[in-house]
């Protein structure tokens, strides 16, 4: 017969845990940590906010959407395959149009009277100077969320599966695409995804939901509401909807999931704190760099 709970809480010697369900354990926990000491580290950039006028978030959902969804028609109408198309015309095509809306959202003419524009342009090079020791500090957070991910797929004997990108970046051979890469992963995702992600459904839907409580910052309920919009759409877009020749859109499951998680956690942390799209673009940045770079060069 096997043992209660309390059985085994009384005597230890009993628990029969599985390995990955144990390694899961400390892994996620010791994400969960090192998640708590890098918002303890954010939160001293100041309060958090929206960073966006009120004509500025209204504007931005529209816009948010074009640079989110545009780049993609556009590279199908330009007769370029989404999955195996040429990825410095698409990141050309990404910043082009992503570029586009940030302007247009900055220097828009349906700003009331004496309304002022918001903070989220605005870059400040005392809080960019920190962001590099950020993402070191945030490294092992999100290596250790990968640990748990692999963990969780052994222990649910699902495959574990490499987003689909990931498998076409380690094809690249020649210098001109792996050039094509760099600029696809440091530069087209970091400005189209902060400006869609954290500026847009964190920035945005925050200043749109000030009216629900007098509250300021984490008390007030909209930022919650906010913050679970922004993490949650990003992952929904990395992991878990992907696109495929033969099937078009599927729903998936990727290793990378739990990551993702972490990494879209710790991008809204820093814009909603900093206000500004910058520095989370910077991280996202970074991080993308070093990914990048173990594919090709380490891990390929």
């Amino acid at each position: 017969m096997a043992a209660t709970w309390l059985e085994q809480l009384l005597e230890p010697e009993r628990l029969n845990i599985d390995a990955h369900a144990l390694a899961f354990g400390l892994s996620m926990l010791a994400a969960l940590a090192g998640l708590f000491i890098m918002f303890q580290l954010i939160r001293r950039y100041g309060t958090p906010d929206s960073g966006l006028s009120r004509s500025e978030a209204i504007l931005a959902f529209p816009l948010g959407i074009g640079a989110f969804i545009l780049p993609s028609l556009l590279v199908v109408v330009l007769g370029m395959p989404l999955v195996s198309g040429n990825p410095l015309a698409i990141a050309v095509v990404q910043i082009l149009v992503s570029a586009v809306a940030v302007f247009a959202l900055a220097n828009h003419r349906w700003r009331p009277e004496g309304e002022q524009r918001g903070s989220w342009l605005l870059a400040q090079p005392r809080q960019l100077m920190w962001v590099p020791l950020l993402w070191i500090a945030g490294f092992p957070v999100l290596q250790a969320g990968m640990f748990a991910s692999v963990q969780l797929h052994e222990m649910l004997n699902a495959g574990v599966e490499q987003q689909g990108v990931v498998e076409q970046l380690r094809e690249a051979t020649t210098p001109s695409q792996i050039l094509a890469w760099y600029v696809m992963a440091v530069v087209a995702a970091p400005l189209m995804e902060e400006f869609v992600f954290r500026v847009v459904l964190f920035g945005a839907t925050r200043r749109l939901l000030t009216d629900l409580s007098p509250a300021k910052g984490w008390r007030h309920p909209g930022l919650w509401i906010a913050f679970a919009l922004s993490i949650g759409a990003f992952v929904l877009a990395h992991g878990i909807i992907l696109w495929t020749p033969d099937e078009g859109l599927v729903w998936g499951w990727t290793v990378g999931i739990l990551p993702l998680t972490l990494l879209s956690v710790i991008l809204t942390l820093l814009y909603a704190h900093t206000r500004s799209i910058w520095p989370s673009m910077l991280y996202h940045a970074l991080h993308n760099a070093f990914v990048v770079t173990m594919q090709l060069y380490v891990l390929r």
